[in-house]
């Protein structure tokens, strides 16, 4: 009898714990670090591509600090830097996390950095790629809106029309994260020992023993673990 007490009261705590982890405004609220926008934004339904990172809602999580998360439908605006998330009824509420909140997707982790930069804005949402003690790795998934080209002078009478629509396109970049400043990666070798981030001769030996490629993940990972121990 007090096993069935007890499994039965197991059970109680398994369905609200349930109950408790879906990603509701609610929900998100009581864990803090959440700030609920106005409004959604409304991009020009004329302009190609997209501005999120993935125009479908995918299952992810948001983690709070102490431990609390939420899971539900997710999404990136990469222009305006923030998160979606969609509730059971389809409602799409659009939010911002602080630098406390780590936002799982796809098995990856999410986070807002203070990159205090003027070539790329105060804020981003960064992508972890590897955290290390001295050195570390982290992926800035951006859009930028590409403008057409002006439509050339068509002669007299002519009906040719070269007009082109205004497209998102993909302007992602790696940065390295070191003495508190981050740094982008850059995508040829010269520009990388041009940074003196890192020992030329050590930085020479380690290219030619692991044939760096300064565009492939990987890669850049095996450089981080190298330099974060030197």
């Amino acid at each position: 009898m007090v096993k069935k007490i007890v499994f039965i009261l197991i059970a109680i705590n398994i369905i609200n714990s349930q109950k408790m982890t879906e990603l509701t405004e609610q929900n998100l609220f009581r864990g803090g670090n959440i700030f609920l926008i106005d409004k959604l934004n409304n991009y020009d339904s004329e302009i190609e591509g997209t501005p999120y990172f993935n125009p479908e809602f995918d299952n992810g999580k948001i983690i709070f600090e102490n431990g609390n998360s939420y899971s539900g439908d997710i999404r990136i605006d990469l222009v305006s830097q923030n998160f979606q998330i969609r509730g059971k009824d389809g409602k799409i509420t659009p939010i911002e996390v602080n630098d406390k909140v780590k936002i799982q997707i796809d098995g990856k982790t999410y986070r807002l950095h203070s990159i205090n930069s003027k070539d790329y804005g105060d804020i981003g949402i960064l992508r972890e790629c590897i955290e290390l003690k001295n050195l570390s790795l982290y992926y800035f998934p951006r859009k930028i809106l590409r403008e057409p080209l002006k439509s050339r002078i068509n002669a007299p009478g002519s009906a040719f029309n070269n007009e082109e629509k205004s497209e998102w396109i993909d302007d992602g970049f790696f940065f390295f994260f070191k003495n508190e400043k981050y740094i982008k990666v850059p995508t040829k070798y010269k520009k990388l020992i041009e940074l003196r981030i890192f020992d030329e001769d050590k930085l020479k030996s380690f290219r030619k023993e692991n044939k760096l490629d300064l565009k492939k993940e990987n890669k850049l990972i095996e450089l981080v673990e190298y330099f974060n121990h030197i």
